[in-house]
């Protein structure tokens, strides 16, 4: 056998060398280390570059599949890439690609810059269909942006909030905190709107429509999988999307739900049982950080 040459075996050399590195960032201790330092700035710059970032642009793989975002910062690079390396994360990215594939519909609510609409539009392919619901027009700008990026002409893009009824609201984010119809009190709704708009602090007047009439006005057809991630608005969205997962092609719900952001009268287990209501009898639910991963299924005998 010949041996390999030096240009056959460095690309493999250096993607090992990233991969140690990454995984040896991700250490706890070295992590409390880092912060307790005051180090994390100037070591996430060094990260981004030593790991390929240098344009401002994170790759990362899901799966069988190399997708590219767009940064702004290094810390933003970090906290992207991490929503794909931590393990609480991961559950959701696992469920889907492996319950879809090339030609299934995906309906992403709360779609963000595409943390789960690029990937997944890559595994339907061009016969499938991504719809990604974000009411957020900035946030909308840069989910097109990374949609160019990737070359991804098979997603639709609704710049809306869904709910279970039609009107206007305040979708407001303070502190670098994620946009939200209600994570936000109305002190900090007045401040906001008073103050001038920075870059950890906003406020949007955003049009919420009942997802079901969305679906219907549009002709959309019936997602297989349904990811929901709205920031203590999940009860309003899934009443109002409630004939289409009860249809029995969709099969399979992923739900972020934030129960310190719930409006008053919603508890987690009432957003649970109204899932449940619709048709998904098998459910797992985690919970870690405040938060509750829910990722329900129909049973086959409902297909």
């Amino acid at each position: 056998m010949e041996p390999r040459t030096k240009s056959s075996w460095l690309p493999t050399a250096l993607a090992n060398r990233v991969r140690t590195l990454k995984t040896f960032s991700y250490n706890p201790r070295l992590l409390l280390v880092v912060r307790r330092l005051r180090l994390s700035g100037a070591l996430r710059m060094c990260y981004q570059w030593a790991t390929g970032g240098k344009q401002n642009i994170l790759k990362v793989k899901i799966g069988r599949f190399d997708v590219l975002y767009h940064v702004r910062s290094a810390h933003e690079y970090r906290v992207t890439e991490q929503s794909f390396v931590s393990s609480y994360e991961t559950d959701f990215f696992d469920v889907l690609l492996s319950s879809l594939a090339e030609g299934d519909i995906f309906l992403d609510v709360g779609s963000s810059i595409g943390e789960f609409t690029v990937p997944v539009a890559k595994l339907v392919g061009s016969a499938g269909l991504v719809l990604a619901v974000e009411a957020e027009t900035s946030i909308c700008a840069r989910l097109e942006a990374n949609l160019k990026l990737n070359g991804l002409s098979n997603v639709r893009i609704f710049r809306t909030a869904l709910g279970d009824e039609c009107r206007e609201s305040l979708l407001a984010w303070k502190d670098g905190s994620c946009p939200s119809l209600v994570g936000v009190s109305k002190e900090d709704q007045q401040a906001l709107s008073e103050g001038a708009p920075t870059a950890t602090d906003g406020l949007e007047v955003v049009n919420i429509e009942i997802g079901d009439q969305l679906m219907d006005r549009e002709h959309l057809p019936t997602p297989k999988a349904v990811k929901i991630d709205v920031e203590g608005f999940e009860f309003q969205v899934i009443r109002g999307l409630s004939r289409t997962l009860s249809n029995p092609s969709c099969r399979l719900v992923c739900c972020e739900i934030h129960p310190s952001l719930l409006p008053n009268g919603t508890t987690a287990q009432l957003i649970i049982d109204e899932v449940k209501s619709l048709g998904f009898s098998d459910m797992v639910l985690r919970e870690r950080l405040g938060q509750v991963h829910m990722i329900a299924r129909k049973d086959d005998s409902q297909a």
